[in-house]
C-alpha cells in the first residue's frame, strides 16, 4: 500500500459503499488503503457521508496550506551575482570564438 489522494469517482463509490453498510476495513480492502484513510475520509461530512462534500471540504483545506517562501535576501542577491558570472563567462567566450574565426 502506497500513499495517495482519493479521487471524487473514488469517494462516490465509498459514498455507496457506506450507505450499503461496509465498514471502513472492508472499503479498505477494496481500495488496497489503509483504513484510517477511509475512516478519516467518512469523517469528513459531520453527519451523512457525500462524496461532493467531502471533495469541497478537501479543496477548501488544499486551499489554506501555504508554503512558507525559504529565499532570503542574502540567497537573492548570491543567485543574481552567479547569473551576472555566468553571463559574463558566455559572453566572453563567445568573444573570443569570434576572434579565432576571424
Amino acid at each position: 500500500m502506497s500513499y495517495k489522494h482519493l479521487k471524487i469517482n473514488e469517494r462516490n463509490k465509498i459514498e455507496v459503499l457506506n450507505k450499503e453498510g461496509y465498514s471502513s476495513r472492508k472499503i479498505a480492502k477494496i481500495f488496497d488503503c489503509h483504513h484510517s484513510t477511509i475512516a478519516r475520509e467518512l469523517k469528513r461530512c459531520n453527519n451523512e457521508y457525500k462524496a461532493q462534500t467531502a471533495e469541497e471540504d478537501k479543496k477548501h483545506k488544499s486551499s489554506l496550506k501555504v508554503r512558507k517562501n525559504k529565499s532570503t535576501n542574502e540567497i537573492i542577491c548570491t543567485i543574481k551575482k552567479v547569473k551576472l558570472k555566468v553571463i559574463t563567462i558566455t559572453n566572453n567566450r563567445h568573444s573570443l570564438q569570434k576572434q579565432i574565426n576571424l
